[in-house]
């Protein structure tokens, strides 16, 4: 799946997406032991490529920056508001204690991951990137002791995660040449985005197919 580069607009972020893209989603879902074991969520081949966004409803940073604080405190009040409703809902349903108990439980699975900055405006002359790669992240619920276990009732109230990070980098590069391919990235086929976000990583400038 492509990331649409106006996937961000309505943030109104000094920061834009050039392009995205998402390899595979999987699901595994216990349908004949549901909310009795945890839902499996796998993620595979997350890239993005951002840079700065030269044309900001505002004109003034003053005023992309207070734009970006009012609606950061618009969407986290909203997102109060539903989280207390949607709980409030849950707690008066058998439906919705299912519910509950699915996500408090899932199993998170993300491998492949590369997201990058590039900026060739806040320093003209110098072109930088800053990036993250990531083999992979895991998330599983824990009991006290930091074991996996299966939550279910009143300890839903008190989830713990274990998150773990395998092969974690992060990177920051001056002079760079952005990145660029010989058509649309919009059309690059998966094996063209992993060869450049994964496999030829960051030591190469720039990038051409056949």
């Amino acid at each position: 799946m492509q990331l649409k580069p106006e996937a961000l607009n309505a943030l109104k972020l000094p920061v834009k997406v050039k392009a995205g893209f998402l390899g595979s989603v999987k699901l595994q879902v216990p349908w004949s032991r549901l909310g009795q074991d945890p839902v499996l969520v796998y993620l595979d081949r997350i890239f993005l490529l951002a840079e700065p966004a030269t044309q900001v409803e505002g004109c003034s940073e003053d005023a992309v920056q207070e734009a970006k604080k009012s609606r950061i405190q618009e969407m986290e009040l909203k997102l109060w508001e539903k989280s207390q409703q949607l709980k409030s809902e849950m707690n008066q349903s058998w439906l919705g204690s299912l519910i509950g108990t699915i996500i408090g439980n899932l199993k998170l699975s993300i491998s492949n991951i590369h997201i990058r900055y590039e900026d060739s405006e806040s320093n003209p002359g110098q072109p930088f990137a800053a990036g993250v790669m990531l083999d992979k992240l895991s998330a599983v619920t824990v009991d006290d002791t930091g074991k996996e276990t299966f939550i279910t009732g009143g300890a839903l109230d008190r989830i713990q995660k274990s998150v773990e990070l395998d092969r974690l980098a992060v990177y920051l590069d001056s002079n760079i040449i952005p990145w660029h391919v010989n058509k649309t990235w919009e059309d690059l086929l998966p094996s063209e985005w992993f060869q450049v976000c994964m496999l030829e990583g960051i030591g190469k400038d720039s990038y051409g197919f056949t």
